[in-house]
């Protein structure tokens, strides 16, 4: 399948869940990184335990499609409950940053289930070459996004 196609599909339902649930990005984000942490120390041992209950796969390989959903569950998780914004165009931003962070967390586990033909190559290398960057960024206005999180105080 093309690389392109599959990564706008993923930020498509990202973004989208992101948008309607309102969640900020900050926590959301923080979510994606102990999510990225907990995949790359526990995917060893968690693939073999879902293939002993009775899944398995072969195309994707199993052990991504396991990384890709211990890096998302934190933050669909927090999707549930947490700080919401109001404004449209923060929103916005932040559904849009999320979705673009949550990619650069999975470029790892798709690489590996996807064969990539010339162009999808091109494509995967400048999103796996600038992939620090992205995700320097996104925590870096994850960070900002909760520091200036404010919670409505209450009346008397």
């Amino acid at each position: 399948m093309n690389i392109v196609i599959v990564v706008a599909a993923i930020i498509a339902v990202l973004f989208a869940m992101t948008y309607v649930t309102r969640r900020r990005f900050g926590v959301l984000g923080l979510g994606l990184c102990a999510g990225y942490l907990i995949s790359e120390m526990w995917t060893g041992q968690v693939t073999p335990f879902v293939r002993g209950a009775g899944f398995d796969l072969f195309v994707p390989p199993l052990s991504s499609v396991v990384a890709a959903c211990l890096v998302l569950l934190p933050a669909v998780l927090l999707l549930v409950n947490g700080p919401t914004y109001h404004s449209k165009t923060k929103r916005l931003i932040g559904a849009a940053i999320f979705a673009l962070l949550a990619t650069s967390f999975l470029l790892g586990p798709l690489g590996d289930a996807l064969k990539l033909d010339s162009t999808g190559k091109t494509i995967y290398r400048i999103l796996v070459d600038n992939k620090t960057i992205i995700i320097t960024a996104g925590i870096g206005y994850a960070l900002y996004d909760v520091i200036t999180l404010r919670t409505p105080k209450k009346e008397r």
